[in-house]
């Protein structure tokens, strides 16, 4: 039998706010430039950033004629249904920006060539990007710095990117405790004579994840790192994928003790397709991988956000003759997916995506964002799914009373309903546009009592039990 999520009340008095969740809404375009290329990042450094109802997106904003790329940044105050106008941050050389935000603090971290070769970078909001602090260098050596990767948690921010002062390519990283006003001392993370790069970084309390990939196997794998003191101590590299293919460009996200990896792989048939991992003791032990797309053409660049339960990730995909964003979630921290789902339809190619989201539990707003080349030039564009959040009235429940779902059956759901006296129970049935989609009426005993509910399509539904007990289950 398979498991179900669900939001239980009972023995108490409940204001219960529900959430009519929506569909995907049309695709935005951010960026109308036409003699300019707009860039989006890799999977590694999210280019969005969202907490409350703002949402934060960062790009390299390229000359098509002289290929020098500048920094910009747009906001929303309004969970995305609008964007302010856009703002140039950096008119340096800019490439591969990454952003992270906390409370009204807004981080960005990119390397440019200003300093003769490439070197890391770094810009602050203390007011929701309403105005920003000056650059601030924050690497120093003779060889190149890449691709930086940023998370922030409370005051400390952490950096990581990769570095060729070693001779080769090796992970480094700082962190900041003071929310970015100064920066501590460059710390080497890895140590081998292979290629380490495109590391990807979460932090959730004091523990920190980090991947990338790493070709000391003979081969480009997939490795991982971990702190669980801010950054202060580092534990062993864990090589987390093992095959004679090449594992490439890890994307990260952590939730409580449970840390999810997404990456791309060419150990089917030649093409790439999207594979996960996860562990669910803060990166001590991990399980097995899990492969999420099978297509016929490559699949890659995968982005994964995660809040609460609810995974969100996002990829480019080439199934379709051309390359488009395509989408997949689980409501169950990864165990089980649902069906992947297309989000782009265009001429173009779209690529380069990042997704972010905010209280992904009752599904409230999922925001993506990408470089997309519909228009003839490339441009950013964005899409959100988005759900209005509606006041349901308050319940009183009887202490005497409770509902509780058993278990999923085969599309279907199992509730099992005690009572302490025999009762006539009205069950109605809400789909996640707030619809009533069925009644039932039990003539139901004292004592323990079971109810089957089943439909043809998965889903989110919602049951109300006597207009006193309001129950979200998910029916696979």
């Amino acid at each position: 039998m398979k498991k179900i999520k669900i939001i239980f009340f009972a023995g108490v008095c409940i204001s219960w706010g529900s959430c009519v969740y929506g569909q995907w809404e049309a695709d935005t375009r951010i960026t109308d430039y036409p003699d300019y290329c707009d860039y989006g990042s890799f999977n590694n450094a999210r280019t969005i950033a969202v907490r409350d109802t703002m949402v934060h997106i960062v790009w390299e904003h390229r000359d098509t004629v002289s290929s020098i790329g500048e920094l910009y940044y747009i906001r929303s105050v309004n969970s995305g249904t609008t964007f302010e106008p856009d703002t140039q941050l950096s008119p340096q050389n800019v490439h591969t920006p990454s952003i992270a935000v906390r409370d009204s603090i807004v981080h960005i971290v990119w390397y440019d060539y200003r300093a003769g070769n490439q070197e890391i970078y770094y810009k602050r909001s203390v007011d929701n990007g309403a105005s920003w602090g000056l650059d601030t260098r924050l690497t120093n050596n003779t060889a190149a710095s890449y691709c930086p990767s940023v998370a922030v948690w409370d005051s400390v921010v952490h950096l990581v990117w990769y570095d060729e002062r070693d001779g080769n390519y090796e992970i480094y990283y700082k962190r900041s405790v003071d929310n970015g006003a100064s920066w501590e001392l460059d710390t080497q993370l890895t140590n081998n004579t292979a290629y380490s790069g495109f590391p990807s970084v979460a932090v959730c309390g004091s523990a920190v994840h980090i991947v990338w990939w790493d070709g000391r196997d003979g081969n480009y794998e997939i490795y991982y790192k971990r702190s669980i003191d801010n950054g202060v101590n580092w534990g062993p590299d864990t090589r987390l994928t093992n095959t004679a293919s090449l594992s490439w460009y890890p994307s990260i996200a952590v939730r409580n003790s449970i840390v999810q990896v997404v990456w791309h792989d060419s150990r089917n048939a030649g093409n790439y397709e999207i594979y996960y991992k996860r562990s669910v003791d803060d990166g001590v032990n991990w399980g097995p991988d899990t492969r999420l797309t099978n297509a016929s053409a490559d699949s890659y660049y995968p982005s994964i956000a995660v809040w609460d339960s609810v995974v969100h990730l996002v990829w480019n995909d080439a199934r379709d003759g051309n390359d488009e964003i395509y989408y997949l979630w689980s409501v169950d921290n990864g165990l089980l997916w649902y069906p992947d789902r297309r989000l782009t339809n265009a001429t173009g190619i779209s690529q380069y995506n990042s997704v972010a989201c905010w209280d992904c539990s009752y599904g409230y707003d999922v925001h993506v964002v990408w470089t997309d080349l519909r228009d003839g030039n490339q441009e950013i564009y964005y899409k959100r799914h988005h759900c209005e959040e509606t006041a349901v009235e308050e319940a009183r429940v009887k202490k005497s009373e409770s509902v509780i779902v058993k278990e999923s059956i085969v599309g279907g759901v199992r509730f099992g309903i005690y009572l302490a006296q025999a009762e006539v129970v009205t069950v109605n049935v809400y789909n996640v546009c707030g619809q009533l989609i069925d009644t039932r009426v039990l003539s139901l005993c004292a004592g323990e009592n079971e109810f089957s509910w089943y439909h043809n399509k998965s889903g989110i539904y919602f049951f109300k039990f006597n207009n006193s007990i309001k129950i979200k289950a998910i029916v696979f």
